[in-house]
């Protein structure tokens, strides 16, 4: 840049313009020589950068004559992460262009050389008088204003310049249209951009990133045709955001546009996805159009992306329809761009086209990365203070290596260095999730409709730890959908298979959903689970008919024996009229049993010990049982009065047991036995 035309030039009406009166930071610094191409090439190749968003400095009005050099310009090109440098005919004329890229050089930063009308070997050979760059050179050490030391410093940085790889106008026979998209493309490569802050303590980042490139990356096809397309699934709070702007800051570097779109789920409910399509627009084109429909933004950003090498994080989708906004370009963008999609649920990106071996499970951090996260919010440092490591580690088991629950837990705690509290937020997180936590998660349970909920919650309550196959058997058995709602909640990342394909659900999950099947509000039938007062709340509502699905009684409690008559002589007013599971994982209390005006209708859960099934099946009017699970038959074969008619599964236990039943019984013949001691 040179002061000669600066008195004269005008001021871009843009915020992106670098005032030189500020503290803004530069991105791109413009060195060229006003009175050849300020009106031309550069000011083009300015109002570019300028609608991508970029800090440019080009000669503003606010540099008048008599501006001193380093209280100015100085901080603009020591600040810019690229250096535009434009060789054109009388450049060398100019003291202050050789004297910025000197001062350009010495900070190491990209310097992109244009040849404007010259060629490199102008800038190479400049000792001799032949040449413009030599002339001008001459001319200066003629005036004897400028030291042999500068003189030579000149003609150095010139000639290193000349050897760095750059545009030439030459090559591109004349056209300054070809010649700004290819500098453009470059400058867009190699600017600094502003990074998304990832996060405060991000522990066990790097792992994960590498084990995402190796999982899905590397098995990407190398010669594809078409762009990258990956995805990253996970149960919420389990950190994809994180990961994936981690990725996206360490890739874009790589594209030449780049744009990541936040909160995609929520601005899809309020029916913002054409602005986000306009934002998409403006980031990888600097194009700022208003969009009025979902189906006109998808043309212009066809229009407009074809053939742009771009780099695109959509986070948080649950809806194909999110999808079809903007997958689209895929048609029309380069096949070196990459796409990046972040979901709770994997048939989202399965149905939108992205391959399984594209679409990454995020699961929870390691116990080590889980301990230095935990310790960092609530100690500020990675490991525990003296004395509470015990406590810290129950914390870590409570929190089940989800990195949202450690991170809100650890703040929690944070400054609090009394054990008692400590161990009172404890035994509070097993009660009862923190409303951030249980938030996330609940928006995954929200999504789900009324037989996925249900089945949700049987594993909540019933099912963690079974084989997959028997539950299938039994949602099929009571008139559900078991294998299609089973794989959707499997692919909403809301419960998982270990190899011997039994069903396990995060700890967190589980508690959301037995406290949901507790809730007496709940639309669908309750899940009697946890202790004797859910049972006890429930029942002092009197005249009330309640749909209970299940009743479970955990295997270290009873129902209170010795009272035949308080218990049960009043059970006949209690029809269990579609008993499904009887299933023994919570306290039962006789109140049940006294409350002669409750009805509970659909029972459909028991899970008992010993005698607890006998005294209640014997009064049960019509149950239509199809599992049951018998802790410790106190017999040697089945008694006669255990329903056989509907039962599907019978998983029995005890040391007495030799032999079914005795006599002739009405059984199921689909019924399935698991015998075992538990």
């Amino acid at each position: 840049m040179d002061t000669s035309s600066a008195s004269t030039s005008t001021s871009t009406s843009t915020s992106n313009a670098v005032n030189l009166n500020s503290n803004h930071p530069c991105d791109i610094f413009i060195n060229h020589r006003g009175t050849d191409t300020k009106k031309t090439f550069a000011s083009h190749l300015y109002r570019r950068f300028l609608l991508y968003g970029y800090q440019v400095f080009l000669d503003q009005k606010e540099l008048q004559e008599g501006d001193y050099f380093d209280s100015q310009i100085k901080a603009a090109i020591k600040s810019a992460s690229v250096h535009v440098a434009i060789f054109s005919p009388r450049y060398a004329e100019s003291h202050w262009c050789l004297d910025e890229l000197l001062l350009m050089l010495e900070t190491g930063a990209t310097i992109i050389p244009i040849f404007y009308n010259v060629k490199p070997s102008d800038l190479r050979w400049t000792v001799c008088q032949k040449g413009l760059y030599a002339e001008a050179l001459h001319k200066h050490e003629q005036k004897q204003r400028y030291d042999s030391a500068t003189l030579e410093q000149w003609r150095n940085a010139l000639s290193h310049v000349a050897g760095i790889s750059g545009f030439e106008l030459e090559a591109c026979n004349g056209d300054e249209g070809e010649l700004l998209e290819k500098v453009v493309e470059r400058v867009l490569k190699r600017v600094k951009r502003l990074e998304l802050n990832v996060a405060k303590y991000p522990t066990g980042l790097d792992e994960k990133v590498r084990d995402f490139e190796n999982t899905v990356l590397l098995q990407q096809q190398q010669h594809s045709r078409k762009p990258h397309i990956v995805g990253i699934v996970g149960l919420g709070g389990v950190g994809k955001t994180t990961l994936a702007k981690e990725l996206f800051n360490r890739k874009k570097s790589s594209y030449r546009s780049s744009c990541f779109l936040f909160h995609v789920r929520d601005n899809a409910k309020k029916g913002f996805l054409n602005s986000l399509q306009s934002k998409l627009l403006k980031s990888l084109t600097g194009l700022d159009k208003e969009i009025d429909s979902i189906d006109e933004g998808i043309e212009i950003l066809k229009k407009h992306l074809s053939s742009s090498q771009v780099l695109v994080i959509l986070d948080d989708v649950d809806n194909v329809n999110q999808l079809d906004a903007f997958l689209p370009i895929q048609t029309v963008v380069s096949s070196e761009s990459f796409i990046l999609i972040t979901s709770r649920d994997k048939a989202v990106l399965r149905s939108s086209g992205v391959e399984e071996k594209s679409i990454y499970k995020l699961n929870g951090l390691e116990a080590h990365h889980s301990q230095q996260l935990f310790c960092s919010h609530a100690f500020s440092q990675p490991y525990p203070l003296p004395g509470f490591e015990s406590i810290v580690d129950e914390f870590i088991k409570a929190c089940d290596d989800l990195p949202l629950s450690l991170k809100v837990v650890g703040a929690l705690l944070y400054g609090k260095d009394d054990q008692s509290e400590w161990q009172n937020q404890l035994e509070s997180l097993q009660q009862t999730l923190p409303s951030d936590i249980l938030g996330s998660l609940k928006i995954s349970y929200d999504t789900l409709n009324e037989v996925e909920k249900q089945i949700f919650l049987d594993v909540a309550c019933f099912f963690i730890g079974e084989n997959r196959d028997v539950a299938l058997r039994l949602w099929n058995g009571s008139g559900r959908k078991g294998s299609l709602g089973f794989q959707n909640l499997h692919n909403k990342c809301l419960l998982e298979l270990d190899w011997r394909n039994n069903i396990h659900m995060h700890d967190h999950l589980r508690d959301m959903g037995r406290d949901i099947a507790n809730d007496p509000n709940l639309k669908l039938p309750r899940r009697i689970f946890g202790s004797a007062q859910n049972i006890d709340d429930l029942l002092q509502q009197s005249y009330v008919t309640t749909s209970v699905r299940g009743i479970m009684v955990p295997p270290t409690t009873k129902l209170r024996p010795g009272h035949p008559p308080y218990g049960f002589d009043s059970f006949n007013a209690l029809p269990l009229d579609s008993v499904c599971f009887v299933s023994k994982m919570s306290q039962v209390s006789t109140r049940l049993l006294v409350n002669t005006r409750h009805r509970f209708l659909g029972v459909s859960l028991l899970d008992v010990e010993d005698g607890d099934l006998e005294r209640i099946l014997r009064r049960v009017q019509s149950p239509n049982v199809i599992w049951i699970r018998w802790y410790k038959c106190p017999f040697s074969s089945l008694p006669s009065w255990i329903p056989m008619q509907n039962l599907t599964y019978l998983e029995v236990g005890g040391s007495l047991l030799q032999t079914l039943w005795q006599g002739q019984s009405q059984v199921n013949w689909n019924l399935e036995l698991n015998f075992g001691h538990f």
